[in-house]
């Protein structure tokens, strides 16, 4: 058995998104199983490989494309390949799996469903994109052998919609690598980026786009500073909000935010150990990898009721589900900010090793070859 990745991704990039950590973890437990790996991403080659993803082997199709882009990409490069009945076709998006649909008759197909992305398309690509991304989602899910939705709620809204995958569908949920992502020294790792031991720091760790809402995280946190001394709010990551959200923060004269701007998968756990709360207020998600990684670096949450966020973190006492009001959701970071002490919840990111979840999507695997 050998699996075949689909993802718009570079490998060689040092800073990635949840989806490319979700395929690194699950590659990096097959291997420990023997399990080839190959990962059909985008950009160009590179002299010195990226160390974070040594896991895949690597076919590069296109330059950097957008996602219609390269399905068609994908279409000239999977003719110039033979897959063995062996090799089992693993997309991250269901029209991405089109191409091997079309191409291949003796594989099996398999489609990671990360939330309701169809939902996603309507919203930022507009009503004629949306119909389209409908249509192609609609003949993957006809073809494809097995469905992993990655939450609860992603599962219901699918099987409401396309009640003849009811049989094909199963619920898997995201790992998150608790050996990279853990407690480290607060005062060390503080020291490190310039922050002082009295600093109460908010951080967002994400996409600068539109469904992450940031906008509402930085309004709320105008609210927390008139009631919180040395209170700042850390932004991690790029996208094409973010000279919006720079201009929005000028224009209105609000101090202590920082734009981190993308940086390094390696750097990530360190500025989550640098922090007191994580803030979270996406419009929609299936299940945000980062809330996990949060969680592993003991990092209490405040967020809004998106994807699988409630079933994490409920009951873990430290965290909090907001609602998408600025006043309730500002409440709830002073909260945490004033009552952060012995909070636990590494032991709850623990349940989703990679080890474990990993297991869980092998045994799916081998049931579609007939090994299970």
């Amino acid at each position: 058995m050998r699996i075949f990745f689909l993802e718009n991704e570079n490998p060689y990039r040092t800073s990635s998104g949840g989806i490319m950590s979700y395929l690194m973890n699950l590659s990096t437990f097959l291997k420990t199983q023997k399990i080839e790996t190959i990962l059909c991403g985008v950009g160009k080659q590179q002299s010195k490989k990226n160390e974070i993803f040594s896991e895949f082997k690597q076919i590069l199709v296109d330059d950097n494309p957008s996602n219609y882009k390269y399905i068609f990409a994908l279409f000239r490069k999977l003719k110039t390949l033979k897959l063995s009945r062996e090799t089992i076709i693993h997309a991250q998006r269901p029209d991405m799996l089109i191409p091997a649909i079309c191409l291949f008759r003796k594989t099996k197909f398999v489609c990671s469903l990360h939330g309701a992305h169809d939902k996603a398309v309507f919203d930022k690509k507009g009503f004629v994109n949306g119909v389209i991304y409908s249509f192609l989602q609609r003949i993957a899910f006809k073809y494809a052998d097995l469905l992993i939705a990655v939450d609860a709620e992603t599962k219901s809204y699918y099987l409401k919609k396309y009640s003849f995958i009811k049989d094909k569908i199963q619920l898997v949920p995201i790992a998150v690598d608790t050996d990279k992502f853990c407690v480290m020294d607060k005062k060390i790792i503080r020291g490190k980026y310039g922050f002082l031991q009295k600093d109460k720091i908010i951080i967002f760790v994400g996409r600068l786009e539109k469904e992450k809402n940031v906008k509402f995280i930085i309004d709320s946190f105008t609210h927390v500073q008139k009631k919180t001394e040395n209170v700042k709010l850390l932004l991690v990551g790029a996208g094409r909000q973010e000279e919006e959200y720079k201009l929005y923060v000028s224009q209105k004269g609000i101090e202590k935010i920082i734009f981190k701007g993308e940086v390094a998968n390696e750097v990530i756990p360190e500025l989550l150990n640098c922090a007191d709360v994580f803030a979270f207020s996406s419009l929609y998600e299936g299940s945000p990898t980062v809330i996990k990684e949060a969680l592993a670096c003991n990092i209490p949450i405040v967020s809004v009721d998106v994807g699988d966020v409630k079933s994490v973190i409920n009951g873990l006492e430290g965290c909090f589900l907001a609602k998408r009001e600025i006043k309730d959701f500002s409440l709830k970071l002073i909260n945490v900010l004033n009552n952060k002490d012995n909070f636990k919840g590494r032991n709850k990111a623990l349940e989703f090793n990679s080890e474990s979840v990993g297991q869980m999507t092998l045994n799916l695997y081998k049931k579609l070859r007939g090994k299970g």
